[in-house]
This record gives C-alpha cells, structure tokens and sequence, in this order.
C-alpha cells in the first residue's frame, strides 16, 4: 500500500486499466445482489432528503413502495446505506433500454440539482475506508470485467476513469499531486470534465 496526504491507495491498482461503459455492463453497479444499496455519508442524508422530491418520479413504483414502507436508507453497525429491492437494485435506481441508471445523476445533469450521486458510488469501484487513515480499496467484481476490457483497449487507467470523484473527494491538488508524485503521470491538465487534457 502506498500513503499520500493521510490517503492509503494501492499504486498497481489506480494504474490498472478501467473505464465505465454502461451500454455493455448495463450499469450493473446499480443493481448488485446483497442486503445493503450503496454506503452513504452522514452529511448525504439531509441532502438526499431534500432532493428527493426532484427524482421522486423516475424512481420505479416498486421502488416507491419500499421507501413509503421502510424508508431509502438502511442503517446498520452505526453505517449508512441506500435501500434496494428485492435484494439488489438500488431504490434510486432507474432502468432506460435495459440499462440502469441514477435518478440523481439524471437530474444533475439536467440542471435541476446540485448533488451529483452519493460519493461511494461516484468512486466506484474503489470503496473508502477509516480507520487510522482513510483507506481507498480497489474492489474487483466479475460485473466490471467489460470496465477493465475497455481501459486496457483505450489505455485508461483507473485513476483517470475516476478523476471527477477523486476530485470532488479530495481536491485538484490532490488529484494532480497524486498523478504526478505518486503515480508519474505527467503532462495531464487537470479539469472538471473528466478527460485527460
């Protein structure tokens, strides 16, 4: 492991290739088998409780029914998470032509809010941890397969794929830091549109 600015991350694999192509995939983060959605920060609470009303009708009626009854979220051992149904799609998620996708994010890019998607899943693949340090771990699941097909094809590395969370995690000049100290790369600008300059 290696450890900048108080951040754990594993070198190997922020250089591993990785891209998010969800025409293949069909957005299976979204909709992963198990009893627990998407980790949440305490802070997201209230900010998903007022945006609510503005994804409130691309949320699917099946969807609707668990958050009426038991609510979006989870909390379990002090931690928070998205509520899912039938133990796998995320209640926020919504399917379009067979692929899911982010009642969140769809509203952000339409203008109509400002928070984007929890930040676990904008980070994603990577999960972060506390403990002593915050700890950033690469999880490798089979329903990514295509992710890593398409980064090695197009010689993406999982930290360019992820530059936009890794930025509004933890700053540009992390984020360009971290590129250039820690991982040696060089002569990519740092912006906010998620591509290389």
């Amino acid at each position: 492991m290696n450890l900048y600015e108080g951040i754990l991350f594993n070198r190997k694999d922020m250089l591993s290739p990785f891209k998010c192509d969800v025409s293949r995939c069909r957005g299976a983060c979204c909709f992963i088998e198990g009893e627990l959605g998407a980790p949440l920060k305490a802070k997201e609470l209230e900010i998903i409780d007022n945006v609510l009303p503005e994804v409130w009708d691309l949320i699917p009626d099946k969807s609707k029914e668990i958050v009426k009854t038991s609510g979006w979220y989870i909390k379990t051992d002090g931690k928070y998470y998205t509520n899912v149904v039938n133990r796998k799609e995320c209640v926020f998620a919504f399917f379009e032509n067979g692929i899911a996708r982010c009642s969140f994010e769809r509203r952000y890019f339409e203008g109509k809010i400002k928070f984007r998607k929890p930040i676990s899943c904008h980070l994603f693949p990577l999960r972060e941890y506390s403990f002593f340090f915050t700890e950033l771990v690469y999880v490798k699941i089979p329903e990514c397969e295509t992710a890593r097909e398409t980064g090695f094809a197009e010689d993406i590395p999982l930290v360019l794929s992820l530059k936009e969370a890794l930025i509004r995690r933890f700053g540009e000049r992390w984020f360009s830091n971290l590129l250039e100290k820690e991982l040696g790369i060089t002569n990519i600008g740092v912006d906010k549109t998620g591509g290389a300059k």
